[in-house]
């Protein structure tokens, strides 16, 4: 037990032979909230659009849905599917909903340069993204 207390003794004895000793505490400390922000905010899967919270799945599942059926109805589109990549919104309020981040629409109409324009400029008025947030693929032959 005696080595023990000989051993702390020495070490505080050490620190305090160094000098602006609050510096390092300082830094230290900031290290360590970084640390536990970090592992927080990491630990967060954010953009995966499906939530242990059973009205923001409901919510974004619907978004989708509606989507895909009204950009379906546009000219030359024809069969649709749509990728959104949510974000957490800040808020804790129960009305407060993810908000999409990014889009990809795969579409039969995806190589028809003037069916891309529609719906990028569509989707990007609905959810007041940046136009650059959207990607319009044409759909695979595979299964015709």
């Amino acid at each position: 037990m005696s080595k023990i207390k000989d051993k702390i003794g020495l070490v505080v004895q050490r620190l305090r032979a160094v000098k602006h000793i609050e510096i390092f505490i300082a830094i230290g400390a900031i290290l360590i909230m970084l640390l536990v922000y970090f592992t927080n905010s990491c630990g967060n899967n954010e953009n995966s659009g499906i939530s242990t919270d059973e009205g923001e799945y409901d919510y974004c599942t619907r978004v989708v849905e509606e989507l895909e059926t009204k950009l379906s109805e546009i000219e030359d589109v024809g069969e649709v599917s749509v990728l959104i990549s949510w974000t957490s919104t800040a808020d804790s309020t129960e009305n407060a909903y993810p908000k999409p981040e990014g889009v990809i629409i795969i579409c039969d109409g995806g190589d028809n340069i003037s069916v891309k324009v529609r719906l990028i400029s569509s989707v990007a008025s609905y959810f007041g993204i940046a136009e650059n947030k959207i990607n319009v693929l044409t759909k695979s032959n595979k299964n015709k």
